[in-house]
C-alpha cells in the first residue's frame, strides 16, 4: 500500500510541474483511457454468452463420453 501511495505522490508532483499545453494533452490522454479503468467485470456482463453454445451432446451423452474416455486409459 505504501508503494502505491508513493507512486501516486510521484505522479502528482510530475503533473504539478507540467506546462498548460502539456496538461491539456495529459487530460485528453486520460479521457481516452478512462473507459479502460474498470478492473472488475460484473457478473451480469457474462449473461447470455452461452446462449448459442450447443451443450446437448455434452450433457446428454456425458456418461458415454466418460466411459469412452476411461477405456482409452491403460489399466495396469
Amino acid at each position: 500500500m505504501a508503494t502505491k501511495e508513493k507512486l501516486r505522490n510521484i505522479i502528482l508532483n510530475k503533473i504539478k510541474k507540467l506546462s498548460d499545453d502539456k496538461l491539456r494533452n495529459l487530460d485528453s490522454y486520460l479521457n481516452d483511457l478512462e473507459p479502460h479503468f474498470t478492473t472488475e467485470k460484473s457478473t451480469l456482463s457474462f449473461s447470455g454468452i452461452f446462449k448459442d453454445l450447443e451443450l446437448d451432446e455434452l450433457t446428454n451423452e456425458l456418461h458415454k463420453s466418460r466411459k469412452d474416455a476411461n477405456e482409452r486409459i491403460p489399466k495396469f
